[in-house]
């Protein structure tokens, strides 16, 4: 009677609670201090996937602090939000390039933000 118990609390807390696809690469802690933030909003078009480059910096800019961590945040709360791909750079490095792909047919609506060291 217990383990149907227990079964039956997590199937309630999945039933309850959305699934968001977020993702840290690094260390964030509550004293990293923020070096970029970025919200990418797409809308979805039907049948084909979205992606977007986060870049930093930005062309045209600078950085001298190493990089400790990423948090990328998936504002959809129905499993329906983009993928994050780290895909150069990043952690103890000064640059960083965060692929967001979308699901088929789906938009993007997610914020990276950028931790320092």
């Amino acid at each position: 009677m217990k383990t149907f118990s227990v079964v039956l609390v997590l199937v309630a807390l999945f039933a309850v609670g959305g699934y968001s696809l977020n993702a840290t690469y690094g260390n964030v802690t509550r004293y990293s201090a923020v070096l970029a933030r970025e919200r990418v909003i797409k809308f979805p078009r039907n049948g084909q996937y979205l992606t977007f480059d986060v870049v930093f910096p930005k062309s045209g800019q600078t950085n001298n602090k190493t990089i400790g961590g990423i948090r990328v945040t998936d504002h959809f709360n129905n499993k329906t939000g983009a993928y994050s791909t780290l895909w150069s750079g990043g952690p103890g490095f000064r640059f960083a390039t965060i692929n967001l792909k979308s699901q088929l047919s789906r938009g993007i609506n997610s914020t990276v933000e950028i931790y320092a060291k």
